[in-house]
């Protein structure tokens, strides 16, 4: 055939329409699915590897880290924390231990032990010692009764059982009380309700009253060889009731004699609104005879930092922190795990799929920022963990659920805005090794995309199993964050969900997982409530900021989401200075 091969203007119109039908065939075929619910990174390696139905299996049941009781830093002081490991508060009372042991690590080195344990002269290898007396139906060995009233290493002592230091018998009564110049056996116990706050050095601090049904008020009378330290203030309706046999509206909560000082209760519940904690932490400054100067320090992170995030969002906090001199953390989620628009199937992406936010990342590390890791995908495989699946809502090293009230016994529900968010257990993956792996895979992408190897990690809503939180410790040099300690360190048993500690630090800590922990202690900023927390705006976190200058060593650290109005993190960056804080990076923190 002569000349060139030509259409019709309705050939050619056919032919295009023709060619639209199989390039769209094709999309449909290779996709699966229509253009409207096509979402970047579906199916791709990333959605596979970490929505693999394994990862929704049973709670596993691994054998979990055994830890070390004695555990801190080698330099600086030692001290021998006892408490009581046998009847019904046995794990109750092993949570307290674990508490006090982390805060005493600022310090040194600590150790734990059951009181039954105590043998001749132990005391006499430590520079310090404290005994948590939480239940009053424990006895205690001789020799420990003994030795504190003989040595001259300080001692302190919470709560119960008291008046079986100053011995069964009128003789031994009469040495004790012309050593401490005061009598436990006259001691009373006052309703605990009426006990609103505790005056500490010229401050009334804030108590909270759902812990103990009652605190044991020790008598003193006016002798002034016993140095009341705190002292309880009782009020009935807002107004002062007396809450001593004397009438008086005021009873000693903390006093020192000779070796001895004493705290008319365990201040361990309801950590993060009892600022009686911080007198407790305050008070091991003199136990252990800390001159460490008194400072003022503050620190802030960015929070849920990942492949979503708005670059912009990212540069205006950026700049805002700079140009206050604000240095401040990123944490930085490296991979974002969630589901297409219509469910019906998962998508992964890592920073390295948007650059747009890594430079964005690189900027607000030429301003000032250290980069942390924030979890891996800050979810665990396709279970609502336990929202939603989905990065940045849910946990990712431990299981929770929502459930109908905040106690046991427990309706487990879909989650609302007015559920509880209740522990679980231990996810189906739980070996140390396995999260090992899991961190790194996190730590390669932020290395990948030019950002540096994180050496700092936080754990996605401080929540984690031991065995996760020992990977932590083994990869990372410090943690930023509050912590959760499970009493099964100490008891030998496998961990149970709900016997559990949530513990937040007014200091930098090494605690027993074995790990250096930065404190987040202030909470951040909500415009809302959700899941039974209320609102927490500038003025709120700004409060606790002064609640923390109760220790002298003070510390109001907090984290702050980017994508908020920038107004509530200048209110608050000027109200934790206007206090006298000094913002520092984290790792300076005490």
């Amino acid at each position: 055939m002569d000349g060139d091969f030509k259409l019709t203007r309705r050939a050619r119109i056919g032919w295009l329409t023709g060619m639209a039908v199989i390039l769209t065939i094709a999309l449909v075929v290779v996709f699966g699915l229509t253009s409207s619910a096509l979402v970047e990174g579906q199916a791709s390696s990333l959605a596979k590897q970490y929505t693999d139905p394994e990862l929704d299996g049973a709670s596993s049941t691994e054998p979990e880290e055994q830890l070390s009781a004695s555990y801190g830093r080698d330099s600086g002081k030692s001290t021998l924390v006892l408490y009581d490991n046998t009847g019904a508060a046995a794990d109750t009372n092993a949570m307290y231990a674990i508490a006090t042991g982390n805060l005493l690590t600022h310090f040194g080195k600590t150790e734990l032990k059951p009181v039954a344990d105590y043998t001749d002269a132990m005391v006499e290898n430590y520079d310090a010692a404290v005994y948590i007396g939480a239940d009053h139906r424990v006895p205690l060995p001789q020799a420990f009764l003994d030795d504190v009233r003989s040595t001259d290493k300080p001692v302190m002592w919470l709560g119960r059982n008291i008046e079986a230091l100053a011995g069964p018998d009128d003789a031994q009564n009469a040495q004790f009380r012309d050593k401490y110049r005061w009598d436990p056996r006259a001691a009373t116990t006052v309703d605990s309700s009426k006990v609103t706050s505790v005056e500490y050095q010229g401050e009334k601090v804030h108590r909270e009253t759902q812990g103990a049904p009652e605190i044991v008020v020790p008598f003193t009378g006016t002798n002034d060889k016993v140095e009341v330290l705190a002292t309880s203030q009782c009020t009935e309706h807002g107004k002062p009731t007396s809450c001593t046999p004397n009438g008086s509206p005021q009873a000693p909560w903390a006093i020192r004699s000779a070796n001895l000082t004493y705290l008319a209760e365990v201040p361990l519940d309801y950590i993060d609104a009892n600022d009686v904690y911080l007198v407790y932490t305050d008070l091991f400054y003199d136990l252990v005879g800390s001159d460490a100067p008194a400072v003022k320090q503050a620190a802030v992170r960015l929070e849920d930092v990942g492949p979503e995030s708005n670059p912009k969002d990212l540069r205006r906090v950026a700049d805002y922190l700079a140009s206050e001199n604000v240095p401040f953390q990123v944490a930085v989620i490296p991979i974002q795990i969630g589901q297409n628009k219509d469910g019906s199937d998962w998508y992964g992406l890592s920073l390295t799929d948007r650059p747009e936010v890594v430079d964005a990342l690189k900027y607000m590390q030429s301003k000032g920022g250290t980069l942390i890791q924030h979890g891996t995908t800050h979810q665990m495989g396709t279970m609502d963990n336990p929202y939603s699946g989905r990065s940045g809502e849910d946990y990712e090293f431990y299981q929770f659920g929502c459930t109908s009230t905040g106690t046991a016994p427990y309706t487990f529900e879909e989650c609302t805005n007015d559920s509880y968010i209740t522990p679980v257990g231990r996810v189906a993956q739980d070996d140390v090794d396995q999260w090992k792996d899991r961190l790194e895979a996190g730590r390669s992408v932020m290395e990948d995309a030019g950002l540096g190897a994180p050496t700092i990690f936080e754990t996605p809503h401080y929540g984690g199993s031991v065995n996760s939180y020992v990977a932590m410790a083994r990869e990372y040099d410090a943690r930023y964050e509050q912590g959760d300690y499970y009493a099964s360190i100490l008891t030998g048993q496998p961990s149970e969900a709900g016997k559990s500690y949530s513990q937040q630090f007014p200091f930098t800590v090494s605690d027993i997982y074995g790990g250096t922990v930065y404190p987040e202690n202030l909470g951040n900023i909500t415009e809302g409530e959700q899941n039974n927390h209320t609102i927490r705006d500038p003025k709120f976190l700004i409060s606790r900021a002064k609640a923390n200058l109760t220790v002298r060593e003070s510390t109001a650290s907090f984290f702050f989401h980017p994508y908020l109005d920038l107004n509530y993190l200048k209110q608050t960056v000027h109200g934790i200075e206007d206090l006298g804080y000094e913002f520092t990076p984290v790792t300076e923190l005490k």
